[in-house]
């Protein structure tokens, strides 16, 4: 045997136990990232799905919100002591859902009442009593975002506010105590 392939017997040396180590190593490697795959699809998924609900929230708080704007304008505008109302509102971006939001506005309910320090003409002398005052007021709204004709809501949002007015022109006493423990009893918990 010549010098030339002996050298090349010993630097190739046949070891069997170590054939296949490698596509081990590999398949152990895609295992590995699978698992690191899969756990991220999950997060992603989890995250989506809390946003989705954070959003629904928001509606639902925004609608309760166009609830109490909606009963300041009506008492603006009527002057009258306003009783609850529930509106239906359809939602427009439904995501091919179709949606809605019940809105049930509570009495917008006198609570208080002081001199009106904006009101000149109260200084007149003319109506002898102070006529004009400052006015304040409660109403509460809660929204229901849900499926029409469900039951189960998606989200819910209670919003409470209290609204001044000036000058107001004082109701005859009998418009000023609201005597139905419901509509009290609504107002209550969003304070």
């Amino acid at each position: 045997m010549s010098f030339r392939e002996n050298s090349c017997a010993t630097l190739r040396p046949h070891r069997s136990s170590e054939a296949g180590s490698a596509y081990l190593v590999a398949i152990l490697a895609l295992v590995v990232l699978t698992i690191a795959g899969i756990a991220v699809a999950l997060i992603t998924q989890t995250e989506m799905q809390i946003g989705a609900n954070e959003k629904m929230i928001e509606r639902a708080f925004y609608a309760a919100d166009s609830g109490v704007a909606l009963a300041t304008v009506r008492k603006l505008v009527t002057h009258q002591p306003a009783w609850s109302e529930i509106y239906e509102i359809p939602d427009p971006e439904g995501y091919g859902l179709r949606l809605e939001h019940q809105v049930d506005v509570s009495a917008f309910l006198p609570i208080g009442f002081s001199p009106c320090n904006l009101c000149d003409v109260n200084n007149a002398g003319e109506y002898g009593a102070k006529k004009y005052q400052r006015a304040n007021h409660a109403v509460a709204s809660t929204a229901i975002r849900r499926v029409p004709g469900s039951e189960t809501p998606l989200a819910e949002k209670a919003v409470g506010a209290m609204v001044e007015f000036q000058p107001w022109e004082l109701p005859p006493e009998g418009l000023l105590a609201i005597q139905d423990q419901a509509q009290l009893d609504k107002v209550t918990p969003a304070f």
